[in-house]
């Protein structure tokens, strides 16, 4: 099956093609220009597996959370793509994709996304399945969502490097392990995810559906009045 995947959700771009004759991958990281990027991206990587538009079956992007236009700019290409083309197109939820990566891991992994303002968006995997609900929470809490979880931990995501050495002095350095390809790309994994979700549902999401953004745009809470916001607000720019 020819599915192509972008994951616009972060500073890290990256896509995967898989046709009968393998995968092919790219990635820049290069900050949030996703927009000039992308286009040419794509049609480079088909390109390269000799993969026509026309010949695509299945399109995914990331759902979010992650930054409010890297996001906006997955949904309007796939959403594009798939109406022009004529086939499905699915949106996973952008942590589990960090989750599933790892679902090896022994203990908790903890995906970490820099939301600003002091807060992460983050979920706790084990065996690749969230165990948590999609937060966004303040950094200074992490320690107590982590307690009495299952150790070690492994620290990955684009932010994790950030975070990390601080989050592992609170939490107990031996129990923490930060990813070493924390800042990698996650198209493999959305493509992988988004396969068996069309498994499930050959129709694809709804062409309604648009990006998981648990916050508030920082436009729409100074028109609120509140700056801050509680745990779980959806909407906004990381």
């Amino acid at each position: 099956m020819n599915i192509l995947a972008l994951d616009t959700a972060t500073d890290i771009l990256s896509m995967a093609l898989q046709t009968a004759k393998g995968i092919w991958y790219t990635e820049i990281d290069g900050g949030l220009h996703h927009s000039e990027r992308l286009i040419p991206l794509v049609d480079a990587l088909l390109a390269q597996a000799q993969c026509p538009r026309e010949d695509l079956e299945l399109l995914c992007c990331m759902e979010g959370p992650g930054s409010f236009t890297g996001l906006r700019i997955g949904f309007a290409t796939v959403k594009g793509f798939a109406l022009a083309l004529g086939i499905p197109y699915i949106a996973i939820p952008t942590l589990d994709c960090y989750g599933w990566a790892h679902r090896h891991w022994p203990g908790t992994v903890v995906p970490l996304i820099d939301a600003k303002k002091h807060s992460v968006f983050t979920a706790l995997y084990q065996g690749g399945t969230p165990i948590s609900a999609y937060l966004d929470i303040e950094i200074s809490h992490l320690a107590e969502l982590l307690r009495g979880t299952p150790q070690p931990y492994l620290f990955t995501g684009p932010d994790a490097p950030r975070f990390y050495e601080g989050e592992a002095n609170i939490i107990g350095g031996t129990n923490c392990y930060l990813d070493p390809g924390a800042r990698k790309g996650k198209a493999r994994e959305l493509l992988e995810i988004a396969q068996k979700r069309y498994t499930l549902n050959p129709r694809g999401d709804d062409p309604q559906k648009g990006p998981r953004y648990l916050r508030k745009s920082d436009a729409e809470l100074a028109k609120e009045g509140n700056h801050e916001g509680p745990i779980g607000r959806s909407g906004g720019d990381a």
